[in-house]
């Protein structure tokens, strides 16, 4: 199932467009690598310093945390990738955008917290990221 939690209020300046694509981005990923009966979770709020974070999180494979900086490359694909679609630009994308509008793409573990499964994608970005 999915779900989301987003707080009231938040407001971006920057490009609409690639916000929309960034965080499209994050979802596709999660819902394509996440099995059926699985989880995805979507979750937007203000952080203590005022930055916007909105993160997507899931029960699927998850990404080993030796491996989470180098996923975020251009054209990377995990070899337990290598039977989906795709090419290895999805995260590489979140991750211009978030530098482009001065924020960042953190990856951590997801939903199974503690299970070695799940990954989460937290996309910070400035209030005003113009």
């Amino acid at each position: 199932g999915s779900r989301g939690d987003v707080q009231d209020g938040l407001v971006l300046q920057g490009d609409q467009g690639l916000f929309t694509q960034a965080v499209s981005n994050l979802v596709e990923n999660a819902l394509k690598y996440t099995p059926t009966g699985g989880q995805v979770e979507l979750r937007a709020v203000r952080r203590p310093d005022s930055r916007i974070e909105i993160n997507v999180l899931d029960t699927g494979p998850g990404v080993p945390a030796a491996d989470r900086d180098r996923v975020m490359e251009r054209f990377v694909r995990l070899e337990s990738a290598r039977s989906t679609a795709g090419v290895g630009l999805g995260l590489s994308l979140v991750a211009a955008v978030a530098r482009l509008h001065k924020g960042g793409l953190h990856l951590r573990d997801g939903l199974d917290n503690g299970a070695g499964a799940g990954l989460g994608a937290a996309l910070v970005l400035p209030v005003t990221a113009s």
